[in-house]
């Protein structure tokens, strides 16, 4: 059988376990976990994986929520060099199926107590109790009418895999326009991510990251926990996210680093104004936020609430969740940032392709391009869909925004959001942001619909605020005095609450 090049995220879980084996690498409920712990946990997951005829070049899924299940299993896949495939754990069966089916996933690890009736029967269905507190509760799934193993070894045979030809990860995007398609990331993707993230952020041995994020995700993947395997910190699990919850951990587990999606700090900025306004997390150093567009008066505000560097990135799963990131102590309110070392960025506006500025403002907006060793190898079995998003190299990302002469990116939104009427282009983002400042609403969403005269009118739905009280006319008159006449919000819609995947980020398709 052909050798594969040690996993680099396998090979950074060594090495912290090697230099911190007694240090705590997982606090989940009043649990807590050394990085020794959890090595032991993964060789033994590992050693039986292999018994049952899991390989190098299988594809497997995870379907879990955080947890040190979803950890080991993650960690366990990554030794046997298995190509992962995170699924989100809030997925129904139907959405399910379609990511197994795609993915030609050889097998799918959850939790003891899921019921995966309508997907497979399984040849197999192991409980594979490792006796870690709580118990390590897994079944594994593992579907006969894929091909085998030996098969797809047997492809493999004749050379050495290297690590840019080899895929760690297929993760699925949001499917925000249509039904998800894997990206497939590379172990050299990979290795250039959790190599740049961690000096960014200067995460230290003594930091403790709460993690809220879905570890099925890749800015809790590859952010949160190989970051904090590459600093020898710990993190604190949460399963899913909960303001008031996040802030007693926070608190009582002295956490430092808060990396999370803007919608988590707003609620949990909410949660603390509860508490008054002198309330403070006093053990906190740093924020991160990504994911999702950061208004600009939730970026201050949580600045001056919290009292600490808020760093706001851009990037997407395509893209192995890197491209820019706007430094405290450099940053521009509205930007997110400069290139990391190694990312080139471009802006393509009327056929033409620029890696300068064509001149600050919305004037000069095209669509984002990026190039660079973060660049997914493509979707996973279509190449019609990859053609269409990689071309020389170059990423075209659907976001639309621009250059200022320093090298700072600016996002106004999404090109597939982008509302035409009458001719005149209105993006969501800045509606959204003007409605924010309304105190009453808690959270918006922007969208364009059908317009028999205009082409297209712009509707606004709005959450409001726990108690809170705001009529369409009020917010109409208050868009009046921030808005040109043409971006006016033409109807209104009021919501309990915005339909989100588990990143935060709004699904518009879901609104209309």
């Amino acid at each position: 059988m052909s050798q594969l090049k040690q996993s680099p995220l396998f090979k950074l879980f060594l090495d912290a376990c090697c230099k911190h084996p007694q240090k705590t690498f997982l606090v989940f409920g009043s649990h807590s976990f050394s990085y020794s712990d959890i090595q032991r946990k993964v060789s033994q997951l590992s050693e039986k994986l292999a018994q049952v005829g899991l390989r190098q070049g299988d594809r497997v899924a995870i379907y879990l929520f955080n947890s040190p299940e979803f950890v080991v299993s993650f960690l366990a896949l990554n030794c046997l060099g298995i190509t992962v495939v995170p699924v989100n754990p809030l997925l129904k069966e139907e959405e399910i199926e379609h990511i197994l089916s795609d993915s030609q996933a050889r097998a799918l690890l959850a939790h003891r107590e899921t019921k995966i009736t309508k997907l497979a029967q399984p040849h197999l269905a192991l409980n594979l109790d490792l006796k870690l507190e709580p118990d390590l509760e897994l079944n594994l799934f593992r579907f006969d009418s894929l091909q085998s193993a030996d098969q797809e070894s047997s492809d493999q045979e004749s050379s050495e895999q290297d690590l840019d030809s080899t895929a760690a990860l297929i993760v699925y995007t949001s499917g925000t326009t249509g039904k998800p398609k894997g990206a497939v990331l590379s172990y050299a993707n990979v290795a250039f991510t959790i190599e740049s993230y961690p000096h960014r952020f200067c995460l230290k041995q003594d930091d403790m990251l709460l993690g809220v994020l879905p570890l099925c995700h890749l800015y809790g993947l590859l952010v949160v926990l190989a970051g904090a395997m590459k600093a020898g910190c710990g993190i604190v699990l949460m399963k899913q996210f909960d303001a008031a919850e996040a802030i007693l951990l926070l608190r009582s587990e002295a956490v430092s680093v808060l990396p999370a999606v803007p919608t988590m700090h707003q609620f949990i900025l909410m949660e603390l104004d509860k508490e008054g306004k002198e309330s403070r997390l006093e053990s906190l150093r740093l924020c991160t936020t990504g994911g999702a567009a950061m208004p600009r008066d939730l970026l201050v505000a949580l600045k001056e609430r919290l009292r600490v560097p808020v760093l706001e990135g851009y990037a997407l799963t395509e893209t192995t969740v890197i491209a820019t990131l706007n430094p405290e102590g450099d940053a521009r309110l509205g930007s997110v940032g400069t290139a990391f070392p190694g990312i080139e960025i471009a802006i393509e506006k009327d056929g033409i392709r620029s890696s300068r500025s064509f001149g600050d403002g919305e004037s000069e907006v095209g669509e984002i391009l990026l190039k660079g060793a973060c660049i997914m190898k493509g979707y996973f079995n279509n190449a019609a869909a990859t053609a269409e998003v990689i071309k020389d190299g170059w990423f075209y990302t659907g976001d639309l925004g621009y250059l200022d002469a320093d090298g700072y990116l600016y996002i106004v939104g999404r090109s597939k959001e982008l509302i035409v009427r009458g001719g005149l282009n209105i993006y969501p983002r800045e509606i959204e942001e003007v409605l924010l400042r309304l105190p009453a609403i808690a959270e918006c969403a922007v969208v364009g619909v059908p317009d028999r005269y205009m082409g297209e009118r712009v509707k606004a739905f709005i959450v409001l605020k726990s108690g809170a009280c705001l009529t369409e006319d009020e917010i109409k008159s208050f868009c009046k005095i921030h808005l040109a006449d043409y971006k006016m919000p033409r109807a209104i819609e009021f919501l309990d609450k915005l339909p989100r995947n588990s990143t935060g980020k709004v699904l518009k398709r879901l609104l209309c």
